[in-house]
């Protein structure tokens, strides 16, 4: 969902009841589709975006969303509960003068809690709520039992050499090709 910036002359609330068409690339990209994600699993909460002066727009919100993602142990389903409050700022693109050579430095953000419009002038709630709820999983999901020793799952150890074994190993590594890379001394 987008909206337009300049449209907004006071602050909009809205909740959102995880059956928005908008959200179908989220759910997608947990292996469920918009009809699926019901109830618990669907993703639930409030975003109100608040205009201020000088082109600045507060957006803050919450929320509850609970999908199912692999163990890194045993690739199975497991539910992971996610419930965040955020609070971030959607700031106008700075416009630099005729002559100005854009510096991608010039289009960073200033804080790690700000965002741009987009070049439309729009603020995309979408992109938002999914960098929240990627950002809120673990790189390695392993849903362990009360004295974490086993995975809940599977009930396998998770101390074993092969929880994680596929991230050890020196070949699948990305950079294990610049072993062999000759580099002159200068």
């Amino acid at each position: 969902m987008k909206l337009k910036a300049e449209d907004l002359r006071q602050a909009k609330s809205m909740t959102i009841t995880g059956q928005e068409p908008w959200l179908a690339e989220i759910y997608a990209s947990f292996d469920m589709s918009l009809a699926e994600a019901q109830g618990e699993k669907a993703i639930v909460g409030s975003v109100t975006i608040t205009p201020q002066p000088y082109g600045v727009y507060a957006v803050s919100g919450n929320i509850r969303f609970v999908p199912k993602v692999s163990c890194s142990r045993c690739e199975d389903p497991i539910p992971w509960p996610i419930e965040r409050t955020f609070a971030v700022r959607f700031l106008e693109v700075p416009e630099l003068p005729d002559d100005a050579v854009e510096d991608e430095e010039d289009r960073e953000p200033a804080a790690l809690d700000d965002y741009y419009l987009d070049s439309e002038g729009l603020i995309d709630i979408e992109m938002l709520l999914n960098d929240f709820i990627q950002t809120a999983l673990p790189m390695r999901l392993v849903r362990a039992s009360e004295d974490g020793k086993s995975c809940l799952v599977c009930k396998k150890a998770i101390d074993t050499r092969e929880v994680f074994s596929v991230g050890n190993k020196e070949d699948m590594s990305p950079f294990a090709a610049l072993k062999s890379l000759k580099i002159p001394k200068d």
